[in-house]
């Protein structure tokens, strides 16, 4: 980890802007409440100026347009951003690869790059490839023929089953399965019949999967997760579904086989997706959404089943209103009652 470094080579890593002091040293970033002298600190948003003002910290990353303020600062359009790579720089550890431990299993024929770490008690069927620098924590299992690219982390328990393919700086968190058996039967009267699961899983490079995942392998051809995937834990992706490029997938979403999900989409947590159908680049599916059809690009969907969220809200804010109206019914049906019989009875 490095000990330190200026204000001016911290801006440097996000585009920022410097005031005051860019040689200042700092050795670390906290929170407001929590960092001290020799430290930096971040502000999201300027109507949060106030805590900033009680703050120790020697210096802040602050939104472009806070108003002045007496210590040094780094003046960014997304605070948050720059945050996650201060905090990835001040994180940073030396390579120190531990090799291969004499109680892991390496079966025949696996080809292993240099500078890995493949700690105890983890399994590597024949015919694996292992990447530069890749990690492999305890209790990890690759099948055979398996590939990990260069510079992957599997944490402990991680499975990866036969033919499966992990890219390059891919991290896999504790307990996630890649590759098990896609959920398929074909009926035999009363009976159900497995239907071979024949086909793998890929997964590009940069992708990110929460712990206690699991991607199932491709009926026949892949499963396909695209570069720069992030899924948070418990998500469950079934059989041959493609998800493209840079999507996010919040916790306990399960997306059923088949499906088509595009770039830079956004599902909520325990979003409900059907199979077989395509939801368009950029669409945002709001938490516990049920998908039943195709959603096109772009669109912002809420409820079960999901439609427009815009009018999702007008139906929430009527929801509410409901035992309201309802008696306001009940009351006009009984007012509509009298009218109706006072206006019999004149006739008679």
């Amino acid at each position: 980890m490095k000990a330190q470094a200026t204000l001016e080579e911290l801006a440097a890593l996000f585009g920022g802007k410097v005031e005051g002091d860019g040689s200042l040293p700092i050795r670390g970033i906290a929170s407001l409440e929590e960092a001290g002298e020799g430290e930096i600190t971040f502000l999201a948003e300027s109507k949060n100026r106030r805590r900033l003002e009680k703050t120790r910290a020697s210096a802040a990353i602050v939104p472009a347009n806070l108003p002045s303020f007496p210590k040094p600062v780094i003046r960014t359009p997304n605070p948050y951003l720059a945050y996650a790579k201060v905090q990835a720089f001040f994180q940073q550890k030396p390579l120190a690869p531990r090799g291969v431990d004499s109680r892991a299993f390496i079966g025949g024929g696996v080809k292993i790059g240099r500078d890995v770490s493949i700690y105890p008690f983890v399994y590597v069927g024949e015919g694996c490839e292992i990447g530069d620098r890749a990690v492999l924590h305890p209790g990890v299992y690759l099948g055979e023929s398996v590939q990990v690219g260069e510079g992957s982390l599997l944490y402990p328990n991680v499975v990866v089953m036969d033919r499966c393919v992990v890219g390059k700086r891919v991290i896999l968190h504790p307990g996630t399965v890649i590759g098990s058996d896609g959920f398929a039967f074909a009926r035999d009267g009363a009976k159900f019949v497995k239907i071979p699961q024949v086909g793998i899983v890929v997964i590009e490079d940069d992708v990110e999967i929460g712990a206690n995942c699991t991607v199932d392998r491709a009926s026949m051809g892949k499963t396909w997760i695209k570069r720069g995937i992030k899924t948070d834990n418990l998500v469950q992706i079934g059989h041959n579904v493609i998800v493209g490029e840079d999507t996010v997938i919040v916790a306990q979403v399960g997306i059923a086989g088949s499906t088509e999900i595009g770039n830079r989409v956004a599902l909520g947590g325990q979003v409900g997706v059907v199979g077989h159908i395509k939801i368009g680049d950029g669409a945002m599916i709001g938490a516990q959404a049920g998908v039943g059809q195709d959603v096109a690009p772009g669109q912002i969907l809420s409820g079960s089943p999901a439609f427009p969220h815009r009018e999702w809200l007008r139906a929430q804010a009527a929801f509410q209103k409901l035992p309201e109206m309802k008696r306001t019914l009940a009351e006009l049906e009984k007012r509509i009652k009298a009218l109706e019989e006072r206006i019999t009875e004149e006739k008679e």
